[in-house]
């Protein structure tokens, strides 16, 4: 039975990066709206080991705390100064340049109350969002890669720069514990949307946790994949929209029941500074791909300086398409 948006949806979204942030800034509305609103979670991946993420996690050990900070900014439910100062980094040479104060904070938090769960939830409190955040596990994790030629990369960092073709991709350990919030949320959800984002670095490291891949290959909800808008240099260089899905369908495990895809080209300065930096529009070339039916949208924030999804535009479009799937 088709889902309809005035419905007071449970929507998860999974991913990472700024691609799950843009997500939730898009949906934030619809969590905040009077009458049945959405409950929207966000399952964030915890596999980032470069930046201030990344000194973070090896100077205190545990996960990285950057992408959920950039999730509890994108969730604030009114732009103050308590999302400026989570995204606030420090200058200078000391040991503090180049850290997030949010990045801090969160950490900070952890220690006071000894557990990721309750340190979230106590500063979404703080900052009022509008939806809950969960890491997908709070065991620390690497992420790992083997191109055709047999070379390994270990990192996330390491990953996203490559140009190879890969073959394989994994977490260290294998087998992470799920956060148990994190499952329920996907076993109650009306709707699962999988972030835009890079696809081996954002997407597809939620999706290797088998206990959190056998969830979503389980659940009745459908799963509506948000393409990102260009490829990136390196880690996706040369992949089209198919080369997306089959990554998912075939390392991820999971099958998307649809696909939401831009239509709208950048201008032609910001194209040709993308292409010139080795990325490219990901463009829809039918209605369907790899065995899922395509919806193509112009998604694409056209005032924007660089290429990201207009929010209102992509809200229309899951609401739209929510009706249909």
């Amino acid at each position: 039975m088709a889902l309809h948006p005035d419905q007071p949806l449970r929507v998860v979204t999974l991913g990472g990066g700024t691609g799950l942030a843009a997500l939730l800034r898009a949906l934030k509305s619809e969590a905040e709206r009077p009458d049945q609103p959405w409950q929207i979670t966000g399952i964030v991946t915890v596999s980032d080991n470069g930046g201030s993420s990344g000194r973070l996690r090896e100077e205190l050990g545990g996960i990285p705390p950057g992408d959920l900070r950039n999730c509890l900014s994108a969730l604030t439910r009114e732009e103050s100064i308590l999302s400026d100062l989570l995204s606030y980094r420090f200058k200078g040479e000391g040991s503090l340049a180049g850290h997030s104060l949010g990045n801090l904070m969160l950490l900070a938090m952890v220690d006071i109350t000894g557990d990721w769960v309750k340190a979230i939830r106590q500063l979404s409190g703080v900052l009022v969002t509008a939806g809950r955040l969960h890491p997908s596990t709070t065991v620390p994790v690497t992420l790992c890669a083997e191109d055709v030629e047999g070379r390994r990369y270990m990192g996330e960092t390491s990953v996203n720069e490559t140009a190879a073709t890969l073959r394989r991709i994994w977490l260290e350990p294998e087998a992470p514990e799920p956060l148990p919030e994190a499952m329920l949320a996907i076993l109650r959800a009306d709707l699962i949307l999988l972030a835009p984002g890079s696809l081996y670095t954002s997407t597809l490291p939620n999706l290797l946790i088998p206990e959190l891949r056998r969830a979503l290959q389980t659940t009745s909800a459908p799963i509506l994949y948000v393409a990102n808008l260009m490829t990136e240099p390196g880690e996706t260089s040369g992949l089209d929209l198919e080369a997306h899905l089959r990554a998912i369908l075939d390392i991820g495990g999971v099958k998307p029941t649809a696909v939401l895809v831009n239509e709208t080209l950048p201008g032609s300065e910001i194209l040709a500074r993308y292409r010139e930096e080795g990325g490219s529009p990901i463009l829809p070339s039918g209605s369907m791909s790899a065995g899922i039916p395509i919806t193509a949208e112009p998604l694409l924030d056209l005032d924007s300086a660089v290429a990201r999804h207009h929010p209102a535009k992509l809200l229309k479009a899951v609401k739209t398409l929510i009706t249909k799937i």
